[in-house]
Parts: structure tokens; sequence; C-alpha cells
């Protein structure tokens, strides 16, 4: 079960929800930037992230590259912010009509949201993000989005099965993620 939980944090990562979030609508909209869209949050954010963590855990500074304890967030979210930063400028200074523009906005907001919550809870990025991509695919009637959504309660079993967190931390990070992704398209 361990393996198989496993399995689904990995598949189902962060990282493979917010390339999904930005590839899926970039091929929708047929400009022909969906590539570089990618590459862009790749390069900008989660390149960084993935540094960052691999770097912590070498260091014994975090005990998995999740970041599992609260003390180990801070830096998470100040890299992850940093790099939302990065490519909002880029984008704003190249392409400011791009519809990244206001998913990192969103997403930024997102980001600082779940940092201040984590004083009080330590919430699961994984659901949060599988939760906004599912929601936000969704209602942007993507059949990715549909399929999205029998993935969001294996990442949640995953989370417990791994005893990366609690039922309590698993539904503040589903609440906020499909939020999230309702405020991205609706708003």
């Amino acid at each position: 079960m361990r393996q198989l939980a496993r399995w689904v944090s990995i598949l189902a990562h962060p990282f493979v929800m917010v390339a999904l979030l930005v590839a899926v609508p970039a091929m929708r909209q047929s400009s022909g930037n969906a590539v570089q869209s990618v590459l862009l949050v790749v390069i900008a954010v989660v390149v960084p992230i993935a540094v960052l963590m691999f770097r912590q855990v070498r260091r014994g500074r975090w005990s998995n590259v999740d970041a599992s304890k609260p003390s180990e967030r801070p830096v998470l979210f100040m890299v992850a912010l940093a790099g939302l930063v990065a490519a909002l400028g880029w984008l704003l200074l190249n392409d400011p009509q791009s519809f990244l523009v206001r998913g990192m906005l969103v997403t930024a907001a997102f980001l600082l949201l779940a940092a201040l919550l984590t004083r009080w809870v330590k919430l699961s990025l994984h659901v949060a993000f599988a939760a906004l991509t599912a929601t936000t695919l969704c209602l942007l009637g993507s059949a990715v989005g549909y399929a999205l959504i029998a993935v969001v309660p294996a990442v949640f079993w995953s989370r417990i099965v791994l005893a990366r967190h609690r039922v309590h931390e698993l539904l503040v990070g589903l609440v906020l993620g499909v939020l999230t992704g309702i405020v991205l398209v609706r708003l």
C-alpha cells in the first residue's frame, strides 16, 4: 500500500499539476505558446523548488522532499513566490496579455494564504494543487479536468497512507484548491 501511495503522490505531485494547469489552457488557446508557457513556469518556479528540495533533504534540513514539517515550509513558500514574481515580471515585459499573468497572480495569492495558514495548519499542497487543477480545468470544460476529479481522492488517500497529513490538513488543502480554481476561472 505504501508503494502505491508513493506512486500516486509522485504522479500527482504539485509539479505535475502545475504543468497541466499551464499546458492544457495554453493548448486550448491554439496560440502555439503551450511549450513556451510550460517552460517559463518550469524554469522560473519548478526548477528552483526542485533544487531547494534536493538541497534541503541532502543537507538534512528537511526530513523529506515534501517539506512535511511546518518549520520547513517558509523557505518553500519564499522560493515559490520568488519564482512566480520573476516569471510574472518576464511576462509583463514580454507578453502582458498572456493568460498566465492572471494565473500567476491568483496562484501567488493562494501561496501567500497557504503560507499564512501554516501557522495553524500544515495544509496539503498535493491535495490543494490537485483540487486547483481539477477545478480550473473542469470549469474550462477540459476532459483532463474531469479525469483529475478521480485523482483528487487518490491523492488524499496517499497523503494519509504516507503519514504526511491529518484529515483536517487535507480538507483545508482541498477547500483552498477548489476555491482558488473557482477564483481563477470565474472572477
